[in-house]
């Protein structure tokens, strides 16, 4: 069973993502949840993560990490997230605490007290990441893998080249591609064709089972979005990372160079891919995903949904 550590900002995708976590008990075992301020901020995110860990009954404990970005001003999207960050979904209330405000230590300390490596599954801004890679150095040997939500080589959503969680903080993800790590990345270019329709969305949101009503209630307010769609179906980015671990081979994906722009200009946050078939491959340092049988896909993520 893979151990993994699971760094998010709950956030609609997040939340979804963290349904695929509980209905991959078999395969996966979570071995803590840290929070980061991105599609909201701190106390919210991480009060969702609270709740989300508890509804869904992952008794992982649940951290607090940065609060903001390494050099730039917070910029949450409540106009995508909603004002809970979970749509205006408002989740039962919980006894679960935050087992630490001290986030990064306390990934560092559980991380190095597993007997195997662990992967580490980031579905915000990368801050968490590079903070434990900068303060921590040795924690690399530890690490079997980075599972990435992030980025894109085509086209953007927070700006015309850049995606959300990168451009967030794109210094904190330039020190985390930098790493020498084994790097996937599930960026745009699956994510955006990674989705959900309204059908099986509304089918979710009637269930009598409480944990299935609230993924399709927190769903349906992203996709009454008309720009959250693509093709009709309310893409669910974080997810696909989970996906990647259980069934990966829905995917295909190439291993190339990836950089980050920290300039300050129209392309701040944009992952600078190398592609070229002549690139060298040596220095390639990304899994990057570049297809996905979209059928297979959601099969699968409908199949977990209605055994939670």
């Amino acid at each position: 069973m893979k151990k993994i550590w699971i760094d998010c900002d709950p956030g609609i995708d997040d939340a979804m993502m963290l349904a695929m976590v509980k209905a991959s008990e078999d395969k996966l075992k979570v071995i803590g949840i840290s929070s980061v301020a991105g599609n909201q901020y701190s106390d919210i995110v991480t009060n969702n993560a609270l709740k989300l860990a508890s509804l869904l009954n992952i008794e992982a404990p649940v951290v607090r990490g940065a609060r903001e970005p390494l050099i730039q001003p917070m910029k949450p999207c409540p106009e995508v997230h909603g004002p809970t960050g979970l749509g205006y979904t408002i989740l039962p209330e919980t006894e679960k605490e935050v087992a630490s405000e001290h986030g990064i230590s306390f990934m560092y300390q559980t991380i190095m007290e597993q007997e195997e490596r662990v992967t580490i599954v980031p579905t915000g801004p990368l801050t968490n990441i590079a903070l434990l890679l900068k303060l921590y150095p040795e924690v690399k040997d530890h690490i079997e893998e980075l599972v990435i939500m992030g980025g894109a080589s085509v086209i953007g959503n927070a700006s015309a080249t850049a995606e959300f969680n990168i451009y967030t903080d794109p210094e904190a993800a330039k020190i985390v591609f930098s790493s020498n790590l084994n790097i996937t990345v599930c960026s745009l270019d699956i994510t955006n064709y990674c989705g959900i329709d309204g059908e099986n969305i509304e089918k979710l949101k009637n269930s009598s089972n409480r944990t299935q009503h609230l993924c399709g209630e927190i769903m349906e307010f992203a996709y009454n979005q008309n720009e959250a769609r693509i093709n009709g179906l309310l893409s669910l980015h974080d997810v696909c990372t989970i996906i990647y671990l259980t069934n990966p081979e829905v995917y295909k994906g190439i291993r190339i160079i990836v950089d980050v722009d920290c300039n300050e200009g129209i392309n701040r946050g944009a992952t600078i891919c190398d592609k070229r078939e002549y690139r060298n491959l040596q220095q390639c340092n990304v899994n990057w995903l570049t297809d996905v049988n979209q059928e297979a896909w959601l099969n699968v993520v409908l199949r977990n949904f209605w055994t939670i």
